[in-house]
């Protein structure tokens, strides 16, 4: 019972632990590349609550970025980690240069449209007109 247990935490925990970070703005960065790794050798990837972790972390993996490169540990990709471990390749994925079909398919659909919109963001949504005291429009509304 108490291995039981053990692993039914730790996929609770990590959710947990997103929730807090992006909810509430609380929580540490680097524990949750952590926990995901252990969720993965205790083979908990099938669970409910790491699934919607995942999904949240995709959806805001450059927020999730911007606070863990402000942390006490900055952490970098680690490409000693296999390309499948993609909480090691978080910089490749927010960059859209992580291969797609090495996701699950319920992260694949989330990366894909969310990858559509990073490319753009990276090259830029605004426009700078002539000079820097015009404001800046969006390229989709000026017709250029």
């Amino acid at each position: 019972m108490g291995e039981l247990r053990r692993k039914l935490d730790t996929d609770y925990v990590y959710f947990a632990e997103v929730e807090l970070l992006f909810n509430y703005g609380v929580g540490y960065p680097d524990l949750i590349i952590k926990l995901r790794e252990k969720v993965y050798q205790e083979g908990l990837e099938e669970s409910v609550y790491v699934k919607k972790a995942d999904r949240k972390l995709f959806q805001n993996v450059h927020r999730f970025l911007e606070v863990l490169d402000g942390s006490d540990e900055p952490m970098q990709d680690d490409d000693s980690q296999p390309i499948e471990k993609w909480w090691w390749h978080l910089h490749k994925i927010a960059k859209g240069k992580y291969p797609s079909l090495m996701l699950k398919e319920y992260l694949r659909e989330v990366y894909r449209k969310r990858r559509k919109y990073w490319k753009v963001k990276e090259k830029g949504l605004y426009s700078l007109r002539h000079s820097t005291n015009q404001e800046f429009k969006p390229l989709h509304l000026t017709g250029k």
